[in-house]
């Protein structure tokens, strides 16, 4: 159906990482329905970077990202199990993603520098997302509230705490190899096409 383009591909991801960005913003700023909008926009476009990479399980996973997006668009309140869904959703997505770039790095004989940023991705995402995931975990839930009734945290509240840094150093640092790696994949795979 589309014609295999990684260099496009890595384009179309960097845009879906924008609108991912944005969508992050909206939920916190303008709410949740700009938020969610943003969400689908953004499972779209990484589904059509997976249509152009030709990789079926990042399609799956986008796929499944919109159907869960445009569900709490309708008004689905999933609460902590929402929140592990979609930190598993892009882990799911951005993983085999990384490894099908990498194969076609490979053919292309390019050097294995950029393949290790990609790698560096890779590690940086299972980080962040699984810090999330664990820091959604429902032993945490009430944590905040009890910490603030005795006037001190309790050590499952500083846990959670402690989790939510590492993700948030592990974003950080994914976003960055992240645009580093997408870019000289387009860069570098684009001259391979031409």
């Amino acid at each position: 159906m589309f014609e295999q383009n990684p260099a496009a591909a890595a384009s179309w991801t960097l845009i879906a990482l924008i609108v991912q960005l944005a969508a992050g913003v909206c939920m916190e700023a303008v709410g949740h329905t700009a938020g969610f909008v943003l969400l689908l926009v953004c499972w779209l476009l990484n589904a059509y970077a997976a249509c152009r990479l030709r990789s079926p399980a990042p399609l799956a996973a986008s796929i499944a990202g919109a159907v869960f997006a445009a569900l709490c668009l309708g008004g689905l309140s999933a609460g902590w199990v929402g929140s592990m869904l979609s930190n598993l959703l892009f882990l799911l997505f951005y993983l085999p993603l990384q490894n099908r770039f990498d194969r076609a790095l490979a053919a292309a004989d390019v050097s294995k520098g950029t393949r290790m940023i990609g790698r560096m991705w890779s590690y940086a995402t299972l980080v962040q997302r699984g810090a999330s995931m664990l820091g959604f975990a429902p032993l945490f839930a009430g944590q905040d509230v009890l910490s603030a009734q005795q006037g001190s945290y309790t050590p499952l509240f500083t846990l959670q705490l402690a989790l939510e840094v590492i993700a948030l150093i592990a974003a950080v640092l994914s976003y960055i190899w992240m645009v580093r790696y997408l870019w000289r994949v387009r860069g570098l795979l684009k001259e391979e096409a031409s």
